[in-house]
């Protein structure tokens, strides 16, 4: 490489789904990305091999730079630098398909020509997406919105008060959103009245993440490999059978409640576990999901992907799987939020079997004097769907903003 080089550490990321780590370099000629510690470059090449080359910003410094060769290899590149490194490999692409520019772009070329000072657009304070709609409007929406999130958090932030409520609080009317004098011992007093039973209580803890671990990903596995051949493959029956699926979602858990036992009772599965798990991986929803956001996945991937020789399972896995992780993500909080709030008491007899939530809910029958101890119970129940949708709602909004793949 000659003198005039541009470096950017990054992350380089091939057709089938492998990431390395190290840095890519650039010149007048072409570029070549380097693994972190060795020597030879990993990826090499001239600008005269480029078939398409795309710039996408995803936040912060860090851009994403997809290139594609003119022998069809494609690789994603997530570089510190990578808006300095793209603009400077588009300066010397001579061979680069011609850009359609538009009105303002030919004015202001001829601007330059004539050395004329072109002016800058004002910088606002805030900038606004939509210029077109007043701010009273913008004020309006925001207003809007604020209002709506407080009647959205509001329960959750009543449940939580009354679980660090003292007993005389509880009953007190009209009754106070936050306590005056919060304590722990709603908390204390459940996990005393929990290990009084002759079942401990890590074993109903044990028994609820079992079955919502295993009917989860079996549920991901299933529905992910059905849709996928639902949406990518066409086969004799395959858009009755989606159409079937899709009337089924119609149905509520108590509806088919009946339909279920039945078919537990004759496989001999009543009271276990997989009473609860075989009906978890059947589920509609994850079907449904799934194939719908397939669907958008470009099939010219999946082609490159089969042209250079990957199976259709290492397609599945390292190549649909990735770019359909809002789904899955999805899906996954879907299928815990049902599992997680299961008593399981029309299916499951012994008690040494039970859920979480069974044995909680045998705490709120032991009436006025364990009102808080259910308020604490209340907490529990739902803390586990909350904290889930927590740490997967930012990643699933970070994959939307970054695997925008089109045709």
């Amino acid at each position: 490489m000659s003198e005039n080089k541009l470096r950017s550490n990054g992350t380089l990321k091939r057709i089938d789904g492998k990431k390395f780590r190290g840095y890519l370099e650039a010149d007048e000629q072409g570029a070549a990305f380097y693994q972190k510690g060795k020597a030879e470059p990993l990826v090499q090449w001239h600008y005269a091999r480029l078939h398409r080359m795309d710039n996408i910003r995803l936040g912060g410094t860090s851009t994403q730079v997809t290139v594609i060769l003119k022998d069809d290899s494609r690789y994603i590149l997530e570089l510190d630098q990578g808006l300095k490194l793209y603009s400077f490999m588009d300066s010397h692409w001579a061979d680069k398909p011609v850009t359609p520019k538009t009105r303002g772009d030919e004015l202001r070329r001829l601007a330059e020509l004539r050395g004329e000072k072109i002016q800058s657009p004002k910088k606002h304070l805030v900038t606004r997406r939509h210029p077109n709609r007043s701010i009273a409007g913008d004020i309006g929406i925001y207003l809007m919105l604020i209002l709506v999130g407080i009647m959205m958090v509001f329960p959750l932030v009543f449940l939580v008060g009354s679980s660090l409520k003292p007993l005389d609080e509880l009953f007190r009317f009209p009754p106070p959103v936050w306590p005056q004098h919060p304590t722990t011992d709603n908390f204390s007093d459940l996990f005393v009245t929990m290990g009084q039973s002759w079942i401990p209580f890590s074993r109903y803890l044990i028994n609820t993440v079992l079955i919502t671990a295993v009917g989860t990903f079996g549920h991901l596995v299933i529905a992910s490999m059905a849709a996928f051949v639902l949406a990518k493959y066409e086969f004799p029956g395959g858009r009755l059978f989606f159409n079937i699926v899709t009337t089924c979602l119609m149905f509520s858990g108590y509806v088919t409640g009946i339909p279920n036992y039945l078919i537990m009772s004759r496989l001999g599965m009543i009271d276990t576990y997989w009473a609860l798990i075989l009906p978890a991986f059947a589920a509609p929803i994850g079907l449904f999901l799934m194939k719908q956001f397939m669907e958008g996945l470009p099939t010219a991937l999946i082609e490159a992907a089969t042209i250079d020789g990957a199976g259709r399972l290492r397609i599945f896995w390292s190549i649909v799987m990735p770019n359909v992780k809002p789904a899955w993500l999805t899906m996954i909080i879907f299928s815990v939020q049902s599992l997680w709030n299961t008593s399981a008491a029309t299916v499951i007899y012994s008690e040494a079997k039970k859920t979480l939530v069974y044995a909680l809910q045998q705490i709120q029958a032991g009436g006025i004097a364990r009102t808080g101890q259910v308020a604490a119970a209340n907490v529990i129940i739902v803390s586990v769907p909350i904290l889930i949708f927590i740490f997967s709602q930012s990643r699933i909004l970070e994959t939307m903003a970054s695997s925008g793949i089109k045709d």
